[in-house]
């Protein structure tokens, strides 16, 4: 009779476990993608000839200086990078401080490694 309660025990604790480790990998995937769906919203509030403090304070300080130059007048070059959703970036390009051009870009997921 014991050996049947402990089975019945072992039983419920495995589906609780499986129940807790579920919701772990369903809550950790959600906030993960918080950053990348907000700037998804935020983007569409992005507007040619913002200031890039401007951009960054709606857009956030989670970015990577894609790019940086200087043209032939002279003028300061700089494209500031936002993932977004799975496998996506928006660049966004200014010149001189002030937002000329954004784009969505498909990031490869697959990843090759250099051979050297």
């Amino acid at each position: 009779m014991s050996t049947l309660i402990y089975l019945k025990t072992f039983k419920f604790m495995i589906r609780r476990l499986l129940l807790i480790y579920c919701m772990g990998c369903l809550l950790t995937s959600c906030v993960s993608n918080y950053i990348a769906w907000s700037t998804n919203d935020n983007i569409k509030k992005v507007t040619l000839g913002m200031s890039k403090e401007q951009v960054i304070q709606l857009l956030g300080k989670d970015y990577i200086v894609s790019s940086s130059s200087k043209d032939e007048r002279g003028n300061q070059i700089e494209v500031l990078a936002y993932k977004s959703a799975v496998y996506e970036e928006y660049r966004l390009k200014f010149v001189n401080a002030q937002l000329t051009e954004w784009n969505r870009e498909f990031t490869n997921k697959y990843l090759v490694k250099d051979p050297s």
